[in-house]
């Protein structure tokens, strides 16, 4: 029991033509490789081949990660073709994106679009998954809804990191790396024996990263973060049919981050005095630096306690995960990007956040018979969130005295589900899986709204309100098994995402629907050259109603302060596409591996979305709102790559290695909006990271040289229009630390 790269990608340099002709190759060059190890993924809940899996998966191995110097779970997305992060002002409120759909709405009352799952817990919130990468077995990416038997039901897909359990022999690592602009990390790991049936795991990890770019307001360096994470497990076997693992996890990530600088202010009559306001900055498409008077930090602790309990009954597993997680988010931006404060705003309470999550799983597996074999299960889940925050604007001082607006909300949610699939072979060959989930929630929420000058703020409330709903999620999928290297599937499965409320006061106890989807997917899966080559390709619709965004509300449209964004049910969207992935072994010490994936992410009907503030400015939303049917989703490029090798040769007369690593990731151009606004798009743009490593063979000492974007590509992570009342036509943006080249060296000893 234990646990040629489509129109619009922009032509990258010579050292990326080569990873491509390599990764065309393989067929040729696999005849002298030896065959892959197999990849195993809990998808289905057991262990399973991932060819043997009729569902999208992506797997990354945690050796993977650690070659392509990965520390944070948003940088999957560099390893993942289908999988996209939606950047925000901060990891509290960023989330990601699988095959188009994302989380499109701010509300502490609206549930993740992609679930996140941490050791087989779920993760309630998005920016809760936003964790350093330390000690990782594998993260397993599931693609499309995954209702039947994934906690609390999921949209889009899943995320799920699983963590490296005890060893029974004493064994560890140390690693110090070192990366230009003052970044320093250090993690360790130590696990073994503590008698003959307890064993522990005990990891520890810490970044302080000096940052980049510069506030010529004051000449700091911004961009900085310390993060510190601790981890423990016991893994107690006390007999060959019980198990008890316990973990236990603490983070603290403190950093004056995610500034976001200004990209472009464009024709209007305050153009000039605007640009010459954020002097010595000068805004461009690669700018990195700000011109604020105001602060910018994110402040957030994590931690979780989980007992998973795997119990042997009769060759069948009864499976108990009873976990509590704590999440703490504080942060401020500086919102008008400016030297200067025009709406006079500051923060005696900066927002914040504080959850707590409870849930329990209970979950019978079968074992294989020839008949085939089934999973049921009880789920149950319990949230609290306590958010709140003061501003206060000066605006019309001396004439009025300064108000204070205070905010404080509470949100709580239940969640309880009945889940199973069967698996019946109708042949040799043939396989049928049926599952549904029944689900029943509720959820309540307590909003109270104080102070008021009626110029900045909307009118004071107090709003509560609660509702109850059900669901039942049926997946259906047939599987066959070609050949013994072959096997394609055909699925489909109906998601559901519950329903919502914006707890906004202006709101007025809006109740938001429920988000449905029917989403259809069919798939191959093959090995090839006795299984030195691994080529997946899986096809897919998906269709959603009453989808879950933002809309811009103004009550006083010609006053030319700020509205607000309301929670509703935009109407539907729909995603299709292709994605294929492969690993290969061309010779005994080369690997390849990657994926492209073909994504067209459509919004059908949105008869009354939101207008960015550059559209408001140029007078294309004259109603305040336009219809964006057939617009694109946002943060989904329709074409992206990424491509990974890594060489080893052997040094004569020496235990000795070298290992030469690269990562290719390209992507065609994307928008940051959902308001189609032009001007936040981000153009095609590919990046190539490279890696020498000298390494003892049997493990023990390695050293490894790498740079993080070689060829010093700009790109932005994030672009949006700021308010009219901030910076009339002025486009925001967020440039990364690694959209700069950047060199970096790591010592690690294994033991």
């Amino acid at each position: 029991m234990s646990h040629s790269v489509a129109t619009g990608i922009r032509t990258v340099p010579t050292v990326t033509c080569l990873v491509l002709s390599a990764s065309l190759s393989v067929p040729v060059l696999a005849q002298s490789g030896g065959p892959l190890e197999e990849l195993v993924v809990t998808a289905r809940k057991r262990e399973q081949n991932l060819q043997d899996v009729a569902v999208g998966v992506s797997l990354l191995s945690g050796k993977a990660l650690a070659e392509a110097q990965l520390r944070n779970a948003a940088d999957l997305a560099t390893l993942i073709p289908t999988l996209n992060v939606q950047s925000s002002s901060g990891p509290s409120t960023s989330s990601f994106n699988i095959r188009g759909i994302g989380t499109q709405a701010f509300s502490t009352a609206v549930e993740p679009s992609v679930s996140t799952m941490l050791d087989g817990v779920v993760m309630s919130n998005s920016g809760m998954a936003f964790l350093d990468l330390v000690d990782v077995e594998r993260v397993e990416v599931l693609r499309g809804p995954q209702g039947t038997l994934y906690g609390k039901n999921s949209s889009a897909g899943v995320i799920h990191i699983i963590t490296r359990d005890p060893t029974p022999e004493l064994s560890g690592t140390v690693e110090a790396t070192f990366i230009e602009d003052d970044e320093y990390r250090l993690n360790g790991t130590v696990s073994g024996p503590l008698s003959d049936t307890l064993s522990y795991r005990l990891t520890g990890s810490a970044i302080d990263d000096g940052g980049f770019g510069e506030n010529r307001f004051n000449g700091d360096t911004i961009n900085s973060r310390e993060n510190y994470t601790l981890r423990g497990k016991l893994l107690w076997q006390p007999s060959a049919e019980l198990e008890f693992l316990w973990s236990s996890d603490y983070g603290d990530y403190d950093c004056e981050c995610n500034y976001l600088s200004v990209r472009d202010i464009k024709e209007s009559t305050q153009q000039q005095m605007l640009l010459e306001e954020q002097l010595p900055v000068v805004p461009s498409e690669d700018n990195q630096d700000v011109n604020n008077n105001q602060p910018t930090f994110s402040n957030i602790t994590a931690s979780g306690h989980s007992l998973t309990v795997d119990w042997q009954l009769n060759e069948h597993t009864l499976t108990s995960i009873s976990a509590y997680r704590n999440w703490q988010s504080e942060g401020i931006v500086d919102l008008d990007n400016r030297p200067s404060n025009p709406l006079a705003l500051t923060f005696p309470m900066p927002p914040e956040s504080d959850l707590d999550q409870y849930s329990q799983e209970l979950r019978l597996t079968s074992p294989l018979a020839d008949w085939g074999s089934y999973v049921i299960g009880a789920y149950y889940f319990s949230q609290n969130i306590d958010s709140g925050n003061d501003t206060t604007t000066a605006l019309l001082a001396p004439f009025v005295p300064p108000t204070t607006r205070m905010t404080r909300t509470q949100v709580d949610s239940d969640n309880v589900a009945l889940f199973g699939e069967l698996s019946y072979n109708i042949s040799d060959s043939l396989e049928l899986a049926v599952g549904a989930r029944y689900t029943e929630e509720k959820l309540k929420y307590h909003t109270t709204a104080v102070g008021t000058d009626n110029l900045i703020f909307p009118p004071e409330g107090n709003v509560r309100n609660s509702l109850q709903d059900s669901e039942l999620s049926p997946r259906v999928a047939l599987q066959w098994q070609v050949t013994e290297q072959a096997m394609t599937y055909l699925s489909y499965t109906e998601g559901y995402k519950g329903p919502a409320f914006d707890t906004s006061v202006i709101a007025a106890e809006t109740v938001v629907a429920p988000e449905t989807s029917d989403a259809w997917e069919m798939g191959l899966k093959s090995n090839w050259l006795d299984s030195r080559l691994i080529l997946n390709i899986a096809l897919f619709y998906a269709d959603y109603k009453d989808f879950q965004a933002q809309a811009l509300f103004d009550p006083n449209p010609d006053d030319q302060l700020p509205g607000g964004f309301l929670l509703v049910n935009a109407g539907e969207v729909s995603t299709k596409g292709v994605e294929l992935e492969f690993f290969a072994r061309p010779g005994d010490n080369w690997t390849i591996n990657g994926g492209i994936a073909y994504t067209d992410g459509t919004i059908e009907e949105y008869a009354m979305g939101n207008c960015s503030a550059g559209q408001e400015f140029r007078g294309e939303c004259p109603m305040g709102y336009q219809d964006l049917s057939g617009g694109q989703l946002p943060y989904t490029p329709k074409w992206k790559l990424n491509l990974s090798t890594s060489y080893r040769l052997p040094l004569d007369n020496y235990p000795l290695e070298w290992v030469f690593g690269a990562d290719l990731r390209a992507q065609d151009d994307v928008l940051y909006e959902i308001s189609q606004d032009d001007y936040t798009r981000q153009d095609a743009y590919s990046i190539v990271d490279v890696r020498v490593s000298l390494a003892e063979i049997d493990g023990g000492f390695s050293v490894t040289a790498f740079a993080k974007n070689l060829f010093d590509e700009d790109y932005a992570s994030l672009i949006f229009a700021q308010a009219q009342e901030l910076i009339p036509h002025g486009y925001i943006h967020y440039v990364p630390k690694y959209a700069n080249r950047t060199l970096g060296l790591a010592v690690q000893y294994d033991f």
